[in-house]
């Protein structure tokens, strides 16, 4: 086995909400590769996830914001480093890109990489850190490395006045990953070529998603699960609003558990307390990986009423096929990928977008046919096991690695 050495380029670590990439890096280290995470800025605010703690990963993290930002301090870390270095390659490139000095970045964004090695790939993940990395390449670094981005969702809408701020990108990458065909055709329609993008969704461990006190019961109380960030494409509030028809109908008894944090927290939190829904649903802020698993196990029922906003819509949702590990039925809206995610009728539904009667009418459905849960429930663990493990996609990750170079970039 080739044995690659990786840079993966993120704009925080460690993040919550990111997990996905998380789950990449672990499964090419446990493969052998070695992989170097640098992060455009360190993340003070959320908790470090003990997994990465276990693997070791922050050892191999660099934060570029931590290297001197002061351009006197920058010209005596970079004179030290390169004299202390002077066989050292990437120090030859810097020289050599002092002379050319033909980028947008300053020579001294090079200072982290000059006592790195020289990587085989270089993987951005969302197109703000793409359009960076292509920029270094400017200054001679990572030539000979295969570059590829990953987009991932607010980054493939831009502002018109910024249509061209991924064309350099664009010309330089070798090749790009997105996690639906929705995010496919919105990169195209950015201007990517077609036959650089390649579709490979993020996927989960799915030893560690997996039920082990699933319980189907024809009496009980349902609970129904909405996890994500609190921002209006997601529809928390919409979530909200379900249970309020649920609970107006008052046919079905049910629990609801909001998990996540964002801008829209407040304003979920004051249209619970307007519905006086406080009995029924319960907002609990961010959580790490083990507490939402223990969550998905004593749910019922997962729901993701996500919508458009100002053209961009859900791209993949991940914690859609955690829920369906987790032997859930899920209901999705029929907006962006989300769709793409599930088999309808199947492991779930997909309902109209902000149709609010059709969500509740189907939670009624679900809550009174327990025996269709399960089906749906294993249905859904299926097709996360078939199309979503992180191991068979990192396997199909590995082939973009080692394939041919699409970009002769050293011409």
């Amino acid at each position: 086995m080739d044995i690659l050495k990786i840079a993966f380029f993120v704009t925080e670590f460690p993040c919550l909400s990111e997990t996905f990439i998380v789950n990449q890096i672990i499964q090419l280290q446990n493969s052998g590769h070695l992989v170097h995470i640098y992060a455009r800025q360190k993340n003070k605010t959320s908790k470090v996830q003990e997994v990465i703690t276990d693997v070791g990963l922050l050892q191999h993290t660099f934060f570029l914001d931590e290297y001197p930002k002061s351009r006197a301090n920058k010209i005596g870390h970079l004179i030290f480093k390169s004299f202390g270095n002077i066989h050292n390659k990437n120090v030859q490139v810097i020289f050599k890109a002092l002379i050319k000095n033909k980028s947008v970045l300053s020579i001294y964004d090079i200072i982290p990489f000059i006592e790195k090695p020289f990587y085989n790939v270089v993987h951005a993940h969302f197109g703000v850190n793409g359009v960076y990395v292509a920029q270094l390449r400017l200054l001679g670094l990572f030539q000979k490395a295969k570059f590829l981005t990953t987009f991932h969702g607010y980054d493939l809408v831009i502002p018109k006045s910024q249509k061209n701020y991924y064309s350099h990108l664009f010309e330089n990458c070798d090749l790009f990953t997105v996690n639906s065909n929705y995010s496919k055709n919105l990169l195209t329609c950015l201007g990517c070529e077609e036959k650089k993008i390649h579709l490979l969704p993020v996927g989960l461990d799915i030893n560690k998603f997996k039920s082990t006190s699933k319980v189907y019961n024809q009496h009980k109380k349902v609970n129904i699960l909405f996890i994500g960030r609190l921002i209006k494409l997601k529809g928390p509030d919409v979530f909200v609003e379900v249970c309020n028809v649920l609970n107006k109908k008052g046919v079905v008894s049910f629990s609801a558990v909001i998990i996540g944090e964002g801008e829209m927290y407040k304003e979920v939190e004051n249209l619970i307390l307007k519905y006086k829904l406080q009995k029924n649903v319960t907002m609990l802020g961010a959580k790490q990986q083990d507490e939402i698993i223990g969550h998905l196990d004593s749910a019922d029922i997962f729901i993701l009423p996500g919508i458009n906003i100002n053209g961009l819509a859900e791209t993949q949702g991940l914690v859609i096929q955690e829920a369906q590990a987790m032997e859930l039925p899920v209901l999705v809206s029929d907006v962006g990928g989300m769709k793409e995610g599930i088999i309808d009728g199947s492991t779930g539904f997909v309902l109209p977008e902000s149709d609010i009667e059709r969500f509740s009418d189907k939670i009624e459905f679900l809550a009174n046919n327990f025996k269709l849960r399960k089906v749906m429930g294993l249905a859904g663990r299926k097709l996360a096991e078939d199309k979503y493990d992180i191991k068979i996609l990192n396997i199909r990750l590995l082939k973009l690695y080692k394939t041919k170079q699409i970009l002769l970039v050293n011409k």
